[in-house]
Parts: C-alpha cells; sequence; structure tokens
C-alpha cells in the first residue's frame, strides 16, 4: 500500500533530516586542496551546482514562491535556505541565506559531487512512487567540469527502514543513500578545508527583485497579530488592480509581476518586515494580498507557468 506524504511535511522532513544527520565527503574524493586537481567550471552568476524541488502535494501558492534548497554560483556564492520555523504568520519572505566560497571550497564541493558517481549523464529516479504518494522531485543540476547534467529523484529522504521497498530496485535505492548523503553533507559546513570560505559567517540574501503574487481580498477581514501593522499602503505608484498577468491556476484572481530597479528597492524593505498575512491598500481603499518570491542571481522576471498542485 502506498503511504501519503504531504509534500510541504516531505519538505520539511527532507529539510530536518539534512541538518540533523550532517555527513562527509566519501573517502575517496579527491583532495581539493592539490594543485594539479581542479575542476573547470564558470566564474559568474551563472549556477554550477543546484538542488530544487519540483512537484509534490502542495498548494499552488507554495509552489509559487518556494526556492532552491542550495545554489553555488560560478563565483562562489552559496544561496541556500536557512532555519524556517512553524510559526504562524510567518515572516512574508523565505530565510535565504548567502556566504562565499574560496576556489579551494568550490573544488571540494563539485569533487563530492562529482565524486558519487552520479552525475555521469541526465537521470530520472522514480521507483519510490511505488512506495510514496505525493512527494516530491529533488532536482539536482551541475554545470561543471565539461557537464551540464540534471538528476531527478523522487521521494528523497523519505524512504523509511520499516516500508516495503521490494519494488524499487537496488540500484535506485543505492541512488537514494548516495544523493541523501550528498544532500545532508552540502547543510553543513564542518568538513570544508579550513579555507573554504571567504566570509566568516553566513549572512541574509537581500533580493532586489521579487516575483509578486497579488491578490484582491477587500472582502475578507484584515488579520491583525497585535504586532506588525498588518494593513499597510501600497507602496508603489502602479495600480495594484491591474498589477501584472492574471494567473489561471489559483482560481482566485490571483496576479504575476515583477518589481525589480526603483520598484524593487521599495518592495524590499516592505517585504522584509511584513508577515504571510499582511495585506495593502490601494487609493480606492481596495485591499490586496502579496506573496513574494524573491529573485535569485539567475533567475529573470518571468512569472513561471504553473502546472499541478493540491
Amino acid at each position: 500500500m502506498k503511504r501519503t506524504v504531504p509534500g510541504l511535511l516531505v519538505l520539511l522532513l527532507t529539510l530536518s533530516a539534512c541538518r540533523a544527520m550532517g555527513g562527509a565527503p566519501p573517502a575517496g574524493s579527491p583532495d581539493p586542496s592539490d594543485d594539479d586537481v581542479g575542476i573547470e567550471h564558470t566564474t559568474g552568476d551563472e549556477p554550477i551546482f543546484m538542488i530544487d524541488w519540483q512537484g509534490g502535494y502542495v498548494t499552488v501558492q507554495y509552489m509559487a514562491t518556494r526556492t532552491p534548497a542550495f545554489v553555488l554560483y560560478g563565483d562562489g556564492r552559496v544561496i541556500m535556505l536557512g532555519a524556517q520555523t512553524m510559526e504562524y504568520p510567518g515572516p512574508a519572505l523565505p530565510p535565504l541565506m548567502q556566504r562565499t566560497l574560496s576556489e579551494s571550497g568550490i573544488q571540494a564541493i563539485l569533487a563530492e559531487v562529482i565524486d558519487t558517481g552520479m552525475f555521469e549523464a541526465d537521470r530520472r529516479l522514480d521507483g519510490a512512487m511505488n512506495v510514496i504518494a505525493d512527494a516530491n522531485d529533488t532536482v539536482f543540476m551541475l554545470n561543471a567540469g565539461g557537464r551540464e547534467v540534471t538528476v531527478s529523484i523522487y521521494g528523497l529522504g523519505t524512504l523509511m527502514a520499516d516500508m516495503d521497498v521490494t519494488m524499487i530496485s537496488a540500484e535506485e535505492l543505492e541512488a537514494h543513500r548516495t544523493l541523501e548523503a550528498l544532500n545532508n553533507s552540502l547543510m553543513f559546513e564542518d568538513w570544508l578545508p579550513a579555507d573554504a570560505w571567504l566570509d566568516e559567517t553566513w549572512e541574509s540574501y537581500e533580493a532586489d527583485a521579487f516575483r509578486l503574487y497579488v491578490r484582491d481580498v477587500t472582502d475578507q477581514p484584515a488579520e491583525d497579530d497585535g504586532l506588525t501593522p498588518m494593513v499597510r499602503d501600497w507602496p508603489t505608484n502602479d495600480d495594484a488592480a491591474v498589477f501584472g498577468v492574471e494567473q489561471p491556476l489559483f482560481g482566485d484572481g490571483t496576479r504575476c509581476g515583477t518589481v525589480s530597479g526603483e520598484a524593487g528597492a521599495t518592495w524590499a524593505p516592505e517585504l522584509s518586515t511584513a508577515k504571510q498575512t499582511t495585506t495593502w491598500t490601494d487609493a480606492n481603499d481596495r485591499r490586496y494580498s502579496v506573496q513574494a518570491r524573491p529573485l535569485l542571481p539567475h533567475e529573470d522576471g518571468a512569472c513561471p507557468e504553473l502546472s499541478g498542485g493540491a
């Protein structure tokens, strides 16, 4: 019998496992401090390794605003999700953190990835669908060492010891173990060389552009947590009523558009101090909810065509 695991719970459990289990690079990994070792990669703001999530039994609102779990850029920047809480209402923005690796740090991570042997060619591993329902795909993308490889694996981190996994091949079970160990090790930097980081600590990632999902909620009561002002004035000169383009999958009139430049700089402090339930009022006293998706350095502002969802 399949076990149904709500998509959001899967993501939270996977994150918890990543932070709890830790991990170290395989014993056979090359020593990235060796001058003879050098994995070719770009040096700009193009991702050279990324871990993302797709699908799962999640709401369309969650799907629209979730971010990759881990992104390593060619210039050494790492952007990843920080600690998340279950408080409600939570912050309007996800807790993205950033830090910059030295070249030895970049090489250590790329060596860890390539040494798994999982990134020789694109592959999709979905055998766990025979055991788990409604899980998400964890998608690993490598663009380094002359390779552009995407590996997608369904239900990573959800297979438990008491499950009947006879319908999953031995090769795929080993892939689950390997990729989960890789995923876990990237959540901890203890195994990296002493000179791996150029920055002493992690800092908040301050986005300067956002995708905004805007919905008219005038007819709904405003929430008030007693601490943060929950109703604010629409901060820019555009018309909130016609902001962006309507998104049919939401089914409630939600519209999506992008703010960057001056508008992005105006929205950044608004969103950084807002809650999930904060609303904004226009000149006509109509009230709007705003769900924001910070844009990462490699992302364009186009609103993606969403599909699926709970």
